[in-house]
């Protein structure tokens, strides 16, 4: 499956992954990278991180958005969203904090605000999110966490 921005046909190419402990609860981290392409041409990365089997660490995708194989261009800009299980939606967050944000091939770490403040960045970045969210095979784990979350909820009484 293939997302589209207009006529464009953006497809996952999935990379590679690692693992770890979270530095809070000590619970297993997964982190995976993959690329967005068109045309055959590279137009961002992106990064997955989260706590597996715990909601409550809000899984991160960032997004890399930018000219590939040319390093003299410095247009690379980093945009990150968080995912929140127990709403089964995504926020913009600020990307400074991340670790994509010290690679040196970002440019520019973008604000919550700078995203919003341009409509086709904002744009662009929902699509690229949607192509992640649902044509990257590793994820059914991350996007149950939101299924799991509801289903629990109804169980309860209010």
């Amino acid at each position: 499956m293939k997302a589209h921005i207009g006529a464009l046909i953006i497809a996952v190419d999935p990379d590679g992954e690692s693992g770890g402990t979270c530095d809070y609860c000590g619970k297993e981290t997964r982190t995976i990278w993959g690329y967005l392409r068109a045309d055959q041409q590279t137009i961002a990365a992106y990064v997955v991180q989260w706590t597996r089997n715990h909601p409550e660490h809000y899984p991160n995708i960032d997004l890399l958005i930018g000219t590939s194989g040319d390093d003299a261009l410095e247009d690379k800009k980093l945009a990150a969203w968080q995912f929140n299980p127990a709403v089964n939606s995504f926020r913009l967050i600020d990307s400074a904090s991340r670790p994509a944000a010290k690679s040196k091939l970002c440019n520019e770490s973008l604000t919550r605000e700078q995203v919003l403040a341009d409509s086709a960045f904002k744009e662009l970045t929902t699509s690229f999110l949607d192509a992640v969210w649902l044509d990257d095979p590793r994820l059914p784990e991350v996007r149950a966490l939101g299924q799991n979350v509801a289903a629990s909820d109804m169980g309860r009484n209010p």
